[in-house]
């Protein structure tokens, strides 16, 4: 895990955005904090898909399948609440023929969404092999998640605050001023003012427990982003 610190400087505003902006001497930074951590919960949408000439075959498949899927999710103590599948989705598939010069029909293709909650991380690649084994030939998307979202967003944030602080102090003593006092801190840039000028420093504060790529389905990333502007002496 790194974080990166835009750290911006001012010494002088030329813009007229008096009330957001201030004309006196300041600096203008944008602090980023990151945290990366191995997810413990995971979302996983996939798509069970039969195509048959025979749509009474074709659904009888996609059922068999279906059924299959559940049977999986049970062996991997999925619970029932954590499982939701929409009905069956039936759709003509269709092939032009040259000789009448129209569509006709070739066949049929019968689907069903089916999303996943799991909640013992560990066993994902494993379910995600009995996955495929079974047929599964879509995967609609996969979203990591951490059961302790909240927190982890209010530890970046006091990482991005601290670090556009030290940004402002590290501006100001390069330049043998001091800083007086903050003039205004937000979530966005400033009236859409981006900073003046940037400069980057990488930090690594991961934690020491996570080795990167040691875990399959990778680290994931909470950051949050404040910019604020510090009046200076």
């Amino acid at each position: 895990m790194r974080i990166l610190v835009g750290l911006c400087l001012a010494m002088f505003s030329f813009s007229s955005l008096a009330a957001a902006i201030p004309d006196s001497p300041h600096v203008y930074v944008k602090g980023r904090g990151q945290i990366s951590v191995l997810p413990d919960l995971a979302e996983i949408s996939f798509s069970v898909i039969r195509r048959h000439s025979d749509l009474i075959q074709a659904k009888k498949e996609a059922d068999t399948l279906s059924a299959n899927i559940i049977k999986i999710a049970e062996e991997y103590e999925i619970a029932k609440e954590d499982i939701s599948a929409s009905e069956l989705f039936i759709q003509q598939e269709m092939k032009y023929d040259r000789e009448t010069g129209k569509q006709v029909i070739t066949g049929f293709k019968v689907s069903r969404n089916i999303q996943f909650y799991l909640k013992k991380i560990d066993v994902y690649s494993r379910l995600m092999q009995s996955l495929v084994n079974a047929g599964i030939t879509q995967i609609n998307g996969i979203q990591m998640m951490a059961s302790n979202a909240e927190d982890l967003q209010k530890q970046a944030q006091k990482l991005a605050i601290a670090d556009a602080r030290a940004a402002a102090e590290e501006l100001a003593d390069g330049f043998e001023v001091k800083i007086a006092r903050l003039y205004r801190a937000a979530k966005e840039p400033i009236r859409g003012e981006q900073p003046y000028a940037t400069m980057e420093r990488m930090r690594d504060s991961a934690p020491a427990n996570i080795v990167e790529g040691a875990f399959e389905p990778g680290s994931i990333t909470i950051e949050q982003v404040v910019y604020a502007v510090y009046l200076i002496e």
